[in-house]
């Protein structure tokens, strides 16, 4: 069966002259070992979440380090960064097997996406993804360190056996004048009348000052605050999840479109976010590497439960979610003039 949104050739994005596989990224062959949850005894596969890979990664997207082909990545906000960006990932997601999938969507406007598919047929998947832009800096907490946690993920998850549900994983463009790659993704997955059964985003997740691990989980529909406790226990992980209300990042795009969606942020509404929201200080220097460890950890271990088909508590009565604090992130329009002093 033809696959839905595939709708750009690789060529169109990938620049010329590009290494294949991303060097910095794998070497060292990734153990083929059966994955499952702690409470069943064995590693759980959280943990084979690698902080060196992480900051492999992020050294590239912010950079701080070269391109396998000896480029370097400035920024993220202009057309050649982005596409810049979009190489990087397209051949770091092949050197770990997948089939990239474009998702050309306008003129200079394109998403990256992938598959990961069940091991038994299903028409059912989860969508983990996060924003790949950044305003005209290098953006290493906004939104290199959700990038980064998302092909992560990725990696880690590629080896994950017994997979129930197929996974979408996707790098979001244009977040910064205002979600476009994620509402254009989620209306044409809408529109291809996929099944979709819960979308999770990841955007400033590489700051905490005070060292206490605190997690937002923003706008968690359905049960998701209640599966996301659950993995945070079973999977050994305990660290600290606060509930909010905050929006303006990429999984309301999906959630305006019907779909049920959840974001994972640093402590933004709490008070402990970097300093360097979206100023030319926010460099690969600021970032805490542990505490982005913790959050690829939580999300790895979320999708692989889902994926599994692991059931999650019942809800009897859900909390609206304002009810809960927020806070609102700034919204623009163009990348010209950005990023702030």
């Amino acid at each position: 069966m033809r696959r839905p949104f595939l709708l750009a050739s690789l060529a169109a994005i990938v620049l010329a002259g590009c290494a294949t596989g991303a060097a910095l990224l794998n070497q060292q062959p990734l153990a083929q070992s059966r994955f499952q949850s702690q409470n069943s005894g064995t590693v759980s596969v959280s943990q084979q979440v690698s902080v060196d890979r992480i900051q492999a990664t992020a050294a590239v997207l912010t950079g701080q380090a070269k391109m396998p082909d000896g480029r370097l990545i400035p920024e993220r906000g202009t057309v050649e960064g982005r596409n810049l960006t979009r190489a990087f990932i397209t051949q770091t997601l092949e050197g770990f097997g997948y089939k990239v999938e474009p998702h050309n969507y306008r003129n200079n406007g394109t998403n990256i996406t992938v598959r990961l598919m069940a091991d038994q047929p299903t028409n059912e998947y989860i969508l983990v993804g996060a924003h790949m832009d950044s305003v005209r800096n290098a953006g290493a907490d906004d939104n290199n360190s959700g990038s980064s946690a998302v092909l992560e993920t990725a990696r880690v998850l590629k080896q994950l056996q017994g997979r129930k549900v197929n996974i979408i994983f996707a790098w979001f463009d244009e977040e910064e004048i205002g979600l476009i790659g994620s509402y254009a993704l989620a209306r044409e997955l809408k529109k291809q009348n996929m099944l979709v059964s819960s979308v999770h985003t990841l955007d400033m997740v590489g700051w905490d000052s005070d060292r206490d691990n605190v997690i937002e989980v923003e706008q968690p529909d359905g049960n998701l605050w209640e599966y996301y406790n659950q993995v945070n226990q079973t999977h050994g992980l305990k660290l600290p999840l606060k509930r909010t209300s905050s929006g303006d990042t990429d999984h309301v795009a999906f959630r305006e479109e019907g779909f049920v969606a959840v974001g994972l942020c640093e402590e933004w509404v709490g008070g402990d976010t970097t300093p360097h929201y979206h100023r030319r200080s926010d460099a690969f220097t600021t970032l805490n590497f542990d505490y982005l460890t913790n959050v690829t950890r939580l999300i790895t271990a979320v999708t692989a439960d889902l994926s599994r088909g692991v059931k999650g508590p019942l809800v009897s009565t859900r909390i609206p979610h304002n009810r809960f604090p927020g806070k609102q992130r700034h919204r623009h329009t163009s990348y010209e003039g950005l990023p702030l002093p």
